[in-house]
């Protein structure tokens, strides 16, 4: 199942979260919502191509090894939207993002929906019943919007 991303954008997405598991971007759940800790590496480094692919969006996928695929397959992840947004280029008019569910709409702020995340698998698999995917917004973290069918920037 995918969801789209459309209205006041310059470029409309479809969004697949069955495919996230593969991409470099994704959090593990239990870490999403911690405060980020200061890197004490931050001083300028000499030019590392393992760094620079990291920092390239999206990033490059590097070879999995068999215990960090094992890790992907029993864990819970979630997909900062921000990339997607930015991707998409929103119109400098829009101030709101209307989530289409099975249940109706709901409306959040703009600002809000852009620090959002996309909790996409749990257990390493991917929402089947309420799925695709579940909003988890910074001002609702424990009422995450659920069943989500399309995003309208209005």
């Amino acid at each position: 199942m995918i969801i789209t991303l459309t209205g006041k954008v310059e470029f409309p997405l479809t969004l697949d979260p069955s495919v996230w598991i593969f991409d470099d971007r994704k959090v593990l759940f239990e870490n999403a919502f911690k405060e980020a800790e200061p890197d004490p590496d931050t001083e300028e480094k000499h030019w590392d191509r393992s760094i620079y692919q990291q920092k390239m969006k999206p990033p490059i996928n590097k070879s999995l090894t068999r215990e960090e695929r094992k890790k992907a397959l029993e864990n819970s992840y979630v997909m900062p939207i921000a990339d997607f947004i930015a991707t998409a280029n929103v119109h400098d008019d829009a101030t709101h993002a209307v989530f289409v569910t099975e249940t109706g709409e709901e409306s959040v702020g703009l600002d809000d929906f852009k620090e959002s995340m996309f909790l996409f698998a749990v257990d390493g698999r991917s929402i089947k019943e309420t799925g695709p995917a579940h909003c988890y917004l910074p001002s609702k973290k424990e009422q995450p919007i659920k069943a989500i069918r399309q995003i309208r920037i209005s």
